[in-house]
């Protein structure tokens, strides 16, 4: 079952990194392995850290708002993680912000909970010590 998880996870994120680039169809992609309930927690140590996002509308906005904060973000997957229900994604940022026009590069870890084949809950870290701990493994 769990690699069924990663494969939820993995159809989830290249729905939306195709969004993202520019394909309008892809969302559909993404939102079909999406809970309609799906809880987003903000990523630890990130600009957003003690947001919440419940549902779609409000995950929607969450993300219009942290676009609109970068001139530049190239966001890319470098690892899945099978952790049961659980799946961790490794991934590497560039991003590049509209007002200091400064440019950071972060290696961030979300973790994806996957029940009955949807995407139900997201907390991201960027720390990929910490999201590994989290759910009991180990570098």
């Amino acid at each position: 079952m769990s690699q069924e998880n990663v494969a939820v996870v993995r159809q989830m994120i290249e729905g939306f990194l195709a969004f993202q680039n520019g394909d309008p169809n892809a969302m559909a992609t993404a939102l079909a392995v999406l809970d309609p309930d799906i809880v987003w927690y903000g990523t630890v140590g990130g600009l957003d850290e003690g947001r919440v996002a419940h549902g779609y509308e409000e995950l929607a906005q969450g993300f219009a708002e942290s676009f609109e904060a970068w001139e530049k973000l190239v966001l890319e997957t470098e690892h899945y993680i099978d952790a049961g229900d659980r799946v961790i994604v490794f991934w590497h940022e560039v991003a590049r912000s509209r007002h200091s026009r400064q440019e950071m590069e972060t290696a961030t870890a979300v973790i994806y909970t996957v029940r009955r084949g949807k995407v139900v809950e997201a907390r991201g870290y960027m720390n990929r010590a910490e999201a590994l701990e989290t759910v009991g493994l180990s570098e």
